[in-house]
């Protein structure tokens, strides 16, 4: 029996980094999985890694269709839905002069386009089951960091609207979000060795702890927000930063 013991999440940007720890914690906490992805072939190796406490659905979450599949999946094979993270996302990096038409809306449909219709397509089951809803933010929404003005926006989106969530699901809804700091995953190493910006450098350095965080530390963070540990906490965004918002 654990923390999560009788409980469906769906976790979104599950094939890979913060998203597939935290799929891997929930599953280890007694809870049953559905991961959404755009690489089928990495989601199903992830679900062959989580065992038959998981399944996967691929597709773009900034899809109303995707959401909508991901609910009946969780609803049809589980018998529910009481959890919902959605983690899924892009960091591309680009002064906003060099940002073009298919950036700018590629950065808003990852990062908060699919967050929204990944709520909504949720919400009422939710509601149904006093259920509870982690976003996923990052420093990048209230530290200005030239290289990361269309991310920043969108991630400063998914925080307001967060706020929004949880004022319209209260009592039967709690929504949070996480703002992750600079953390150590494929993508962020991908970007340390190829970024012309001075963005990565800009949030990884200088950071209090003196250090990335590591996956594992955001999945906690998230999971806590999850939690019954959580459960008079709504409608806030939990910094797990290093420090880095300190101000």
């Amino acid at each position: 029996m654990g923390e999560f013991s009788g409980k469906v999440a769906i976790v979104t940007g599950g094939s890979k980094g913060i998203g597939r720890v935290v799929a891997r914690q929930l599953i280890d906490q007694g809870a049953q999985v559905v991961i959404i992805g755009r690489d089928e072939t990495a989601l199903a190796e992830t679900q062959r890694a989580l065992g038959e406490k998981s399944l996967y659905v691929a597709g773009d979450v900034s899809d109303p269709s995707t959401a909508t599949r991901a609910v009946v999946a969780a609803t049809d094979n589980f018998g529910g839905l009481d959890i919902l993270i959605n983690v899924a996302g892009i960091f591309p990096t680009a002064r906003i002069e060099e940002t073009t038409d298919a950036l700018y809306a590629d950065t808003i449909a990852a990062n908060l386009t699919g967050t929204v219709m990944m709520c909504r397509a949720a919400f009422a089951i939710l509601r149904q089951r006093r259920g509870v809803i982690v976003n996923m933010s990052s420093t990048a929404a209230r530290f200005p960091t030239p290289g990361l003005s269309v991310y920043g926006a969108a991630k400063a989106g998914v925080e307001a609207f967060t706020r929004t969530l949880a004022a319209e699901g209260a009592p039967y809804i709690r929504a949070n979000a996480v703002s992750a700091g600079p953390t150590r995953t494929e993508t962020v190493d991908a970007l340390l060795q190829s970024d012309t910006t001075g963005a990565v450098e800009t949030v990884t350095s200088g950071l209090p702890l003196g250090r990335l965080g590591d996956t594992d530390e955001i999945a906690d963070a998230i999971l806590f927000l999850a939690s019954d540990r959580a459960s008079f906490i709504t409608g806030q965004v939990l910094h797990a930063n290093g420090g880095g918002l300190m101000a």
